[in-house]
């Protein structure tokens, strides 16, 4: 859950250690601080993309199972829990795309009222670790339980409720001293037992304003000017420009030669725009194009489904949402901006795979039918478009007019100046690295648009690992691109003359 993990946890704190010992019952389901506060934020911003906060009668965080897990229940069913035994996560997704992609175990669907969802039982190890698919599907589950819950008054599990530790999810202060006390044995039953019944609804909207003032998990890391800055290397005006351009039209690709930086550019001005160090998936999805991609995956199309019912098999036929749908649709109930990023744009048949989405991408305010579901589709105005394009990729073809004409593009080049940046300041024991890149990207090809970005050299590299870089990225790309000119590539060999001269002339 590597963005998850992020998003969920933020930094660790540095007043405590990682093995600071833990008071009890949290020594026993989480075994470390550091897994107790993964758990704790990934609690608490459950919690929070459902709508919850503290003192939120839906949810009821308990020790079941002899203090043994820690599980938090909205409505009469289980979120999601951390299990001592075995270290296991337990989290309730969506069947479907869950059995899709992974394996993992998983018991009896959502009370037969849903069988969209089951419980899975994820091994903590993968948890902490889980890829942008399990972000995903992460996402949608709690889109599809808000919508199951969304009118409920309370939880049924309330008498078990450990108040205390719920406040502690949104409350790094009271977090600190109750992983640091613990909780008694027995804890203070007679007073949850004298709790009143959860309000009703009505009263729940009407007191919901000031409880929303409730600080934020300290997950969420704010994202700036300053930070993006410090992240690409672009000059200010440069930064500005893109910021600009991305507000004026909301649609915009950025293009040019590999290794320029464009995906990595595209996904923190992302950020820049939300707000945001590591957004939730329902603000920041990146996906690629390839030649297979299809508008039934990003729009919507028909799925099979094979169901048992009475003994015998039947064969439905819904109509799933593609990936982009699904992203406006959560994008509506979110007041900030919201982004999409197309890695690849060029790489697919994108008149097909827009469709009609070609005409709300230019006019917002309107909504069109969609031609499997017949319901009404619209492009929410927080919604912004991020596509990269890879200009010396020659299986692609010419982008579609109609889609220049609705994107702002931006080029991106080999630029030097850029790797003079990076570079300045950092010890490096190549001193020549910054001479030898610019004379690379300046005169080792004529083509501006296949030139050799800085980013295969932008890691920490001693001379034996530039060396492979040099030997299996950038002689394999010339000799690619003077196929029929391999003396022209040779030149540039890492101990060919030409090389050796400008390592020797900054003292390699």
């Amino acid at each position: 859950m590597a963005r998850l993990t992020r998003a969920a946890t933020g930094p660790q704190d540095k007043r405590l250690p990682n093995d600071d010992a833990l008071a009890p019952p949290f020594d026993v389901i989480f075994g470390d601080r550091a897994t107790a506060d993964w758990a704790l934020n990934l609690f608490a911003e459950t919690a929070r993309r459902l709508g919850g906060w503290p003192d939120d009668p839906r949810f009821a965080l308990t020790l079941p199972h002899g203090r043994r897990m820690l599980r938090l229940n909205l409505g009469n069913w289980m979120v999601m829990d951390v299990s001592a035994r075995g270290g296991v996560l337990h989290l309730t997704a969506l069947i479907e795309p869950m059995a899709e992609v992974f394996a993992f175990a998983h018991g009896e669907p959502f009370k037969r009222a849903d069988d969209r969802l089951a419980v899975f039982a994820i091994p903590l190890a993968t948890a902490r670790t889980w890829p942008d698919e399990l972000q995903r599907i992460y996402a949608e589950s709690l889109l599809a339980l808000a919508e199951r819950f969304g009118s409920y008054g309370g939880s049924p599990h309330w008498r078990a409720h450990q108040p205390e530790v719920f406040r502690a999810l949104f409350n790094a202060g009271e977090r600190e001293r109750l992983l640091a006390t613990g909780l008694p044995e027995t804890s203070d039953q007679g007073e949850r037992q004298r709790r009143p019944s959860p309000p009703t609804r009505a009263a729940m909207i009407r007191e919901a304003a000031p409880q929303w003032s409730v600080a934020e998990p300290p997950a969420m890391l704010p994202y700036d000017r300053d930070d993006f800055l410090r992240q690409t290397y672009l000059t200010a005006p440069t930064a500005d420009e893109l910021h600009d351009l991305l507000l004026e039209r909301r649609q915009i690709v950025l293009y040019g030669p590999p290794g320029t930086g464009k995906t990595h550019v595209a996904r923190h001005l992302a950020r820049w725009l939300i707000g945001l160090a590591e957004p939730p998936p329902e603000r920041l999805t990146v996906i690629q194009f390839h030649p297979a991609y299809s508008y039934e995956e990003f729009i919507e199309g028909i799925r099979p489904e094979s169901h048992e019912r009475g003994g015998r098999s039947h064969v439905a036929y819904p109509v799933r949402p593609g990936v982009f749908v699904r992203f406006c649709r959560a994008a509506e109930s979110i007041g900030g901006p919201c982004v999409f990023v197309i890695d690849e744009i060029n790489r697919g048949n994108i008149a097909r795979i827009f469709g009609e989405l070609m005409l709300l991408l230019e006019y917002r305010d309107e909504a069109v039918p969609l031609p499997y579901s017949g319901v009404r589709f619209r492009i929410p105005p927080n919604v912004y478009l991020i596509g990269t394009m890879n200009t010396a990729d020659r299986s692609t073809a010419l982008v579609d007019f109609a889609l220049r004409r609705r994107f702002h593009f931006f080029r991106f080049a080999a630029d030097p100046d850029l790797f003079d940046r990076w570079l300045a300041g950092r010890p490096s024991p190549l001193p020549y690295l910054g001479a030898l890149y610019r004379r690379l990207a300046t005169e080792a090809i004529d083509d501006p648009d296949y030139a050799i970005g800085p980013s295969l050299f932008m890691r920490d590299l001693d001379e034996a690992g530039l060396a492979r870089v040099w030997r299996r990225s950038v002689i394999p790309y010339l000799e690619e691109y003077y196929s029929d000119q391999r003396a022209r590539a040779r030149l540039w060999e890492w101990d060919g003359e030409l090389v050796r001269d400008l390592r020797a002339q900054r003292g390699g």
